[in-house]
């Protein structure tokens, strides 16, 4: 029988997949994509049926969103209710989420 010398293994050290992902996401900066196809998701929700139809894109850098309509008269409400969307958006996706809003 051959003996082998105990080596000094290093302990393993277990994370959980939800932690190696963020870091994977951090890593190749791909978390704000992940978050603008969520937001994508979920804009119907949070605006409604009718404003949803009538979104021609919607795009985010940092934490301002880019959101442009294919109707004058609602861009021009929206324009108005620029606050309104940032905190519903903000109350959907999380606090501080978003911090301004372009509508074109």
């Amino acid at each position: 029988m051959i003996e082998m010398e105990n080596r000094d293994v290093p302990e393993r050290k277990e994370k959980k997949i939800s932690d190696v992902i963020q870091r994977v996401y951090n890593k190749y900066r791909i978390t704000q994509k992940m978050d603008e196809i969520e937001l994508v998701k979920v804009w119907e929700d949070i605006v409604g049926e009718l404003i949803s139809r009538h979104t021609s894109s919607i795009s985010m850098k940092g934490k301002t969103l880019y959101v442009t309509f294919d109707q004058a008269p609602l861009k021009n409400e929206m324009f108005l209710q620029k606050e309104l969307i940032i905190k519903a958006v903000n109350e959907r996706m999380g606090e501080g989420f978003l911090k301004k809003i372009f509508i074109g």
